[in-house]
């Protein structure tokens, strides 16, 4: 690509507008619209600021959305002034939801034949722009090509993940719900030493020291997952259940809240029902998809 394409931001939120900064600090000509008007004011001088939707998605060769939801983004974007001036072009659908989401911009996009890209942002507005920052694409791999360098500008860990558009929002989902699990359980321990009067910098400094702990329960995970043999020499399911035992029985004595503890442990002790307590604790697994089907008869 021998010229620097014209992009468009729809949606000027915390991540809209960072998104909006990389691509002005790249030396991009950037168009940005806004429902509120004064969120695109600090971008007066820098910036084309579009006074509708349709003006935005005119301007440019390619444009993105960042709003709040999807019902959002349907909203500005099926307007038919807006359908008519996206003809031909790209839109990238950067606001988060699920693959049903992404596929139904699809097929509005493929009826009224605009360009289309999914896909999810794993970081803060302040990360936008950085060398380590990943952003998942998901749809056609020659428009991914056509557009790699422009959208590479937002993260140098930008990829794309597959063709079936869903897959970057599928990503977003599973990635996020480990990260916000973690999180959870992260602050639960720091209460459980609160509640002890232990330091919490000595906490969070252990809390480091368990990473590659984590990182080697994963890879072993994604072995075990792909061939469902769940045997193996490190530590069996009946260990990790005694060891949750302890976790929910200490926060019981001391007034913390249980419930985090106790749900981990439901699904190990299902785990253990289905007969997994000789085998790794990837055979958790098996008792989450037995729960579901459990849930739908």
């Amino acid at each position: 690509m021998s010229h620097k394409e014209t992009v468009s931001i729809i949606g000027l939120g915390q991540m809209g507008a960072a998104l909006a900064r990389a691509y002005i600090n790249a030396g991009h000509r950037v168009t940005v619209w806004n429902r509120t008007h004064g969120k695109a004011e600090p971008f007066q001088g820098q910036a084309k600021v579009a006074a509708t939707p349709e003006q935005a998605c005119s301007e440019s060769d390619l444009t993105i959305i960042s709003l709040t939801n999807y019902a959002a983004s349907d909203q500005v974007l099926r307007a038919p002034l807006v359908a008519e001036a996206a003809k031909g072009r790209t839109l990238v659908q950067l606001t988060s939801g699920t693959p049903n989401d992404a596929r139904s911009g699809a097929a509005w996009t493929s009826e009224l034949g605009i360009n289309y890209l999914d896909g999810c942002i794993m970081a803060y507005p302040s990360y936008i722009g950085g060398e380590q920052t990943p952003v998942f694409y998901s749809g056609p791999k020659g428009l991914y090509d056509r557009h790699e360098p422009t959208l590479r500008v937002l993260g140098g860990a930008t990829s794309h993940v597959g063709e079936p558009i869903g897959a970057a929002a599928t990503l977003d989902c599973a990635l996020l719900e480990s990260f916000y699990g973690a999180t959870l359980s992260f602050l639960h321990g720091a209460a459980i030493c609160a509640s002890e009067k232990f330091p919490l910098d000595a906490y969070f400094a252990g809390f480091q020291a368990i990473m590659p702990l984590i990182s080697v329960t994963a890879d072993m995970s994604k072995k075990m997952l792909s061939t469902g043999d769940f045997k193996g020499t490190d530590c069996t399911l009946d260990i990790h259940v005694g060891a949750l035992e302890h976790i929910a029985r200490l926060s019981r004595e001391n007034g913390v809240d249980r419930r985090i503890p106790e749900l981990i442990l439901s699904y190990f002790k299902r785990a253990l029902q289905l007969g997994h307590g000789a085998d790794e604790m990837a055979a958790v697994f098996n008792a989450i998809q037995d729960q579901a089907r459990a849930d739908q008869r």
